[in-house]
């Protein structure tokens, strides 16, 4: 009943990611952008992912713009005063 879930298909590989697909997966992006379909992105970069896995590896760890490490003093302060004047 209702539709088979995107990762749920024989060929696709899921459990942690291997730093090759890591490379391969930035490396495309970098190269061709994701052109607004990850469904077809894993085919073309050579992954046997699905498309909702690389989007998931692509936004939460591997985006050249993400910020990692610990939180500046400044930001610290903000998000403590924007927790006072609006809660959480």
């Amino acid at each position: 009943m209702g539709r088979t879930p995107c990762c749920d298909k024989a060929a696709v590989k899921k459990g942690p990611w291997s730093p090759d697909e890591d490379v391969r997966l930035r490396d495309y992006i970098q190269r061709h952008g994701t052109g607004g379909n990850w469904i077809t992105l894993p085919g073309k970069a050579g992954l046997n992912r699905c498309g909702k896995s690389c989007r998931l590896r692509w936004v939460n760890y591997l985006r050249p713009d993400i910020k990692r490490g610990s939180f500046t003093p400044e930001e610290e302060k903000r998000i403590c005063d924007l927790h006072a004047s609006i809660g959480s």
